[in-house]
């Protein structure tokens, strides 16, 4: 159906939207490094370009909110750039975000997240349980692209070697964004083969930390926009998933 920015709408526009039964999508990412190769603003573009396809495959109308742009962002704040929040923070502007959206009268409302940082992804799925808590009839989902069967889809380096600023999402930003992608500053890069998550159960604090001194991991030269399609339809299909699971 049809995509709604909700920047462009009069309240009576949006009103008329939410009691006939259309979707708020709202775009979650980050302000932070994303390696040499890629904008800070990579969470977002990928957000929203998931948003953007979600809404040309539901079946009833979209309005997707301006995109939250701040996040718990601690692993790349050594950085310059990266903009972190405490949880606390992150969690109420999420909160407040959430709720306004359902008093708007939404009854289906989604978090597309793509700031994959472990803390703040526990304060996206906390905020929208706090919401959906007290907000009645209405449902408030958090699609979770990392977990079965999806996340295995995504491949090795999403799984097991880390996808910042590697494969996984150059690929993603070449399919979405190409303009924002330094092609040359990519295809220097050496491939980083360290366990991210590994990393970060054992400890560490922060990319640094890690073994990423560049703020990337994993083998962004491999990156194409071919790649990027490909796992653009995989977290599209389990994002309609979910909300067609949910939809009345």
């Amino acid at each position: 159906m049809t995509l709604h920015d909700a920047r462009l709408l009069s309240w009576p526009r949006t009103r008329a939207l939410a009691q006939a039964g259309a979707v708020a999508l709202l775009p979650v990412g980050s302000t932070e490094a994303h390696g040499p190769h890629l904008p800070l603003s990579v969470d977002v573009v990928i957000a929203e370009e998931v948003c953007r396809r979600v809404a040309a495959r539901l079946s009833r109308d979209v309005v997707v909110f301006p995109p939250v742009a701040y996040a718990l962002t601690d692993f790349a704040a050594p950085f310059a750039g990266t903009v972190t929040l405490n949880a606390d923070v992150a969690r109420q502007m999420l909160q407040g975000i959430l709720s306004g959206i359902v008093a708007s009268g939404f009854r289906t409302v989604a978090v597309v997240n793509h700031h994959l940082e472990p803390a703040h992804f526990r304060v996206v799925h906390d905020a929208a349980k706090a919401v959906q808590a007290q907000a009645g009839t209405a449902r408030v989902l958090v699609p979770d692209h990392r977990r079965a069967p999806t996340g295995p889809l995504l491949g090795a380096e999403f799984m097991h070697g880390g996808s910042h600023a590697g494969r996984y999402e150059t690929s993603l930003m070449l399919a979405a964004a190409p303009k924002l992608v330094d092609v040359a500053a990519m295809k220097a890069l050496p491939t980083l083969e360290i366990d991210l998550p590994g990393a970060i159960k054992g400890g560490a604090k922060n990319f640094l930390e890690c073994g990423g001194p560049d703020a990337y991991f994993g083998a962004p030269a491999d990156a194409t926009a071919d790649e990027g399609e490909r796992l653009f339809t995989i977290i599209t299909d389990a994002t309609v998933a979910t909300l067609e699971g949910a939809l009345p």
